[in-house]
């Protein structure tokens, strides 16, 4: 089953700078994961990978923000490429078994892998702010 496209939130100061409405931002099982559009059919098909596991990187764990706007945090003011952010859902039960930060959370199982709830596309050339 394919997940839910969301409509893009515009980010602004009033909304954090979130992308999801604050129901999704506000829920404390919603997390969020941004990637390359590139990625988005094999990360549904396949789930969500650490960078080592797909051999980018030597990063072993999955990160997910605990709000969308962390995951535009690094990006600057442009975004250079077309990108998916992804809102996934994780169960009390999955959630004793990860990393959890004030701000994210990382999985180091790849076993653990969230429910995706939907996605916003981030279209290259947006201006986040």
């Amino acid at each position: 089953m394919q997940p839910q496209q969301f409509d893009l939130i515009k980010p602004t100061e009033e909304n954090h700078y979130c992308v999801f409405s604050s129901d999704l931002e506000h829920d404390p099982k919603i997390f969020f994961h941004v990637t390359q559009a590139i990625n988005f059919n094999k990360i549904i098909k396949s789930g969500f990978q650490s960078a080592k596991q797909l051999g980018v990187g030597v990063l072993e764990s999955v990160s997910y923000a605990r709000h969308s706007s962390s995951c535009l945090a690094h990006l600057g003011c442009e975004v250079d490429e077309n990108l998916v952010i992804f809102a996934v859902c994780f169960t009390e039960e999955q959630l004793k078994h990860v990393t959890c930060n004030p701000s994210d959370i990382h999985v180091h199982k790849k076993k653990i892998q969230p429910t995706i709830v939907g996605y916003v596309c981030i279209p290259e050339g947006y201006l986040i702010i």
